[in-house]
Order: C-alpha cells, then sequence, then structure tokens
C-alpha cells in the first residue's frame, strides 16, 4: 500500500514539475495569491459496529500561491478543515492545473495535486487522542472567471484519495479520501 502511494506522488510530483518547466518557458506570467473557503466530504470506515462507511462533512478554509502562464497554473497551498469533536485535518500540497480557455471571461481548469495530511483524532474519554501524517494525491476541476486583470473568481472541485488507517484503543479508522467544492478569490499580478 505505502508502494503505491509513494509511486502515485512521484508521478504527480513529475507531471506538475513538468507543468513548472513549461510555465516558466512561457513569456506572459502571472503571480497568483488565493483565499478559498468551502465545504468538504471526508468518507471513513470504522470498526465500532461493523466496518460502517462514515461521511463527515466540514467547511474548510485555504491559502494557494501560485504562478500563471497562458495554458498553466500551479500552486502551493495550505486548508485547514473544520472537523467537528476537537478533530482535526490539516492538508499542505502542491497543484498544477491545465487551462482550457474557452472565452476571454472564463475558463475551464482540470488538474492534478498531491501533498501531506495531518489527522488528528481527539482523545474519547477511555483512550488517548491519535495523530497521524500521511501523503495524498488526487485531482481537481473548475471554472475560473476573470472579473477583472487583477482578480479572478474560481469555483471547483476537489479530490484527494488518501487511504490511510488509525488506531484508537479498539476502534480502527480506514481514511479513504475527501471530496470538496469550493469557492476562491485569487489575486494577479505581474511577474518581474
Amino acid at each position: 500500500m505505502t508502494g503505491k502511494i509513494i509511486q502515485k506522488a512521484l508521478i504527480t510530483i513529475s507531471l506538475l514539475s513538468t507543468s513548472f518547466i513549461s510555465l516558466n518557458a512561457q513569456g506572459n506570467n502571472s503571480s497568483l495569491f488565493g483565499i478559498e473557503g468551502g465545504m468538504s466530504s471526508f468518507r471513513a470506515q470504522t470498526n465500532t459496529a461493523g466496518y460502517e462507511i462514515q461521511k463527515d462533512s466540514m467547511a474548510h478554509f485555504g491559502l494557494k500561491l501560485g504562478a500563471e502562464s497562458e495554458d498553466f497554473r500551479v500552486f502551493v497551498s495550505a486548508r485547514n478543515y473544520f472537523a467537528e469533536k476537537n478533530n482535526k485535518m490539516l492538508t499542505a500540497g502542491i497543484e498544477g492545473q491545465y487551462k482550457f480557455n474557452i472565452s476571454k471571461p472564463v475558463n475551464f481548469f482540470i488538474g492534478l495535486n498531491g501533498g501531506t495530511a495531518y489527522i488528528e483524532i481527539a482523545p474519547d474519554g477511555v483512550n488517548p487522542g491519535v495523530n497521524i501524517t500521511t501523503p495524498y494525491v488526487g485531482g481537481d476541476l473548475g471554472f475560473n472567471f476573470h472579473a477583472s486583470q487583477l482578480v479572478d473568481v474560481e469555483l471547483g472541485a476537489k479530490y484527494m484519495f488518501i487511504d490511510t488507517l488509525a488506531t484508537q484503543g479498539v476502534t480502527t479508522y480506514d481514511f479513504r479520501d475527501l471530496t470538496s467544492f469550493y469557492a476562491s478569490l485569487i489575486f494577479k499580478w505581474q511577474m518581474d
């Protein structure tokens, strides 16, 4: 299992690196800073009452810093997920996106993402809390609306494949994936 995750992470990094090299080879580049908010669904199984799938919906907030060319965007991002019951989830990673310029005010994008997720399960009154750090890989797609020359509004969906286990006492959590729907406000300026 770990070998497959590492293999997927290396493929994601290779593709994002290729995108970044292509981005730097083009002349008209912009720097980007984004503020993101949205709702996420975290899918996991627990063995408490047999293995049952749980979907926890939670809001999230994120920041991203990146660059774009005519056809590509690359971001370094961090997100905080507002989980219930004193649980925590944080992610940090890189995203590479290819833009389809379907009209002057709007483009459609599709991309890959990869990084690290930190998951903290709070103490349950009997057992101590559990902390895990695990890699993730995934993809995203959406629309980018050019509100002005300096501001874009992005509406998108993101999928992160996590696939890790955590044990707290007699309960085993089998974390599967995270699906997010979000909106971002992206500020642009020209690179020197």
